[in-house]
């Protein structure tokens, strides 16, 4: 790397107009002996930030993985914002939408990184007629069995501590804060991906219409859905009481699932009933991550988790959210002050560390991937009317 940066160097240099033996003589001294030898006519200081932000990756190459080849900021990072201005201000930052997955999933804690066990247990069989004398016929009860197991994830983000120190404005300051709305939205992808993909959807359509259709939503298609899961029955065929159901959708659906569920009567019947819908809506929730294209927009419905854990989300004991975090400084003043930015940084290089982290976890199914009971989803395509 401290080669590439060198030639880097020489043809930034030579392109400036230095003549070779110019260039061999910048490239043996120091970046503010440069500077007094061709910094003003030659060098543009522009051309100086250049050069210096070379030698400093070229410094630095020997300790970066390609990650961090890619995330360590200096002040040439930011021309626009530390260049020249007499008036600066940053725009509002974006607002991004967030999942609200915590209502329809099943919360699970785990001790440690070892996978947990979880079973469910059959209900005994139904009654038999019973002759005079006759012995009573046998039942039986089995358990199943599932687990699942948590993960770490995580980002960091270096920066030198000359790009605090010219942070005059705050914005660079605001990373960690800006690290954790990341992680946020990270966080609502990776529920998403529970359930929203292509192998959990083929699965619930091959288990047939009590479990999957094609319609959009609408009135008629949403009370289809409800009925399936007033259909559902266990593995011995009993019937199952859901009370609560979920309506899971992306953003695009919002407006037509207020519309359906705000009218006073039933859209699109022939006598203009009342509508009852939303009696069997536990919540509206969207979910940004739910993946379309063009008219066909899918849409879940999800059992309340205190009913059934459809989808589980688990989470070590005693990290409940993402957290961010930075490196300790190992500087320590002997004698004089410094400006603080510096005695954040690192004795070798001068870099700030942060770092966001995250542990979390889902069952992770050949069939039905993060669905830990299929029997409290439904799944429309949305692809007919």
């Amino acid at each position: 790397m401290r080669n590439v940066t060198r030639w880097l160097e020489d043809f930034m240099l030579a392109d400036c107009g230095l003549d070779e033996n110019q260039i061999e003589s910048a490239g043996k001294v120091t970046l503010s002996e440069v500077e007094r030898l061709f910094g003003g006519t030659t060098l543009s200081e522009e051309h100086l930030k250049r050069l210096n932000a070379m030698r400093e990756l070229g410094r630095d190459a020997f300790r970066m993985d390609s990650d961090r080849f890619q995330e360590v900021m200096t002040t040439a990072h930011f021309t626009q914002y530390f260049g020249d201005a007499l008036s600066r201000a940053f725009y509002k930052d974006y607002d991004y939408q967030v999942g609200s997955w915590n209502a329809y999933t099943y919360a699970d804690t785990v001790p440690d990184f070892r996978n947990v066990d979880r079973y469910r247990m059959t209900e005994p069989g139904t009654l038999y007629k019973r002759r005079e004398k006759q012995e009573l016929s046998a039942t039986y009860i089995a358990d199943s069995e599932i687990y699942y197991g948590v993960e770490e994830y995580g980002r960091q983000f270096d920066v030198s501590w000359r790009t605090i120190l010219n942070d005059d404005l705050g914005k660079i300051k605001e990373t960690p804060e800006r690290m954790v709305k990341a992680a946020t939205r990270w966080l609502d992808s990776f529920v998403s991906a529970l359930y929203d993909n292509a192998t959990t959807q083929a699965a619930l359509v091959l288990l047939g219409a009590v479990y999957a259709g094609t319609g959009r939503l609408t009135h008629a298609n949403l009370a289809i859905g409800l009925n399936a899961m007033m259909q559902r029955t266990d593995v011995n065929g009993n019937q199952m009481n859901i009370n609560r159901v979920h309506l899971v959708i992306p953003k695009v659906l919002e407006l037509q699932a207020q519309t359906i569920l705000g009218s006073v009567l039933a859209s699109g019947t022939p006598n203009n009933d009342v509508n009852v819908l939303p009696r069997f809506i536990a919540g509206v929730h969207v979910d940004p991550y739910i993946a379309f294209a063009g008219a066909n927009v899918p849409w879940y419905l999800v059992a309340d988790p205190s009913e059934i854990p459809t989808i589980t989300v688990a989470r070590m004991q005693g990290w409940p959210r993402p957290v961010t975090f930075m490196k300790r400084s190992n500087i320590q003043m002997m004698s004089g002050s410094a400006p603080a930015a510096f005695t954040m940084g690192s004795f070798e290089t001068g870099d700030i560390e942060f770092a966001v982290q995250d542990i979390i976890g889902g069952w992770d199914d050949a069939t039905y991937v993060g669905v830990t009971d299929f029997r409290g989803i439904y799944y429309s395509s949305g692809t007919t009317v």
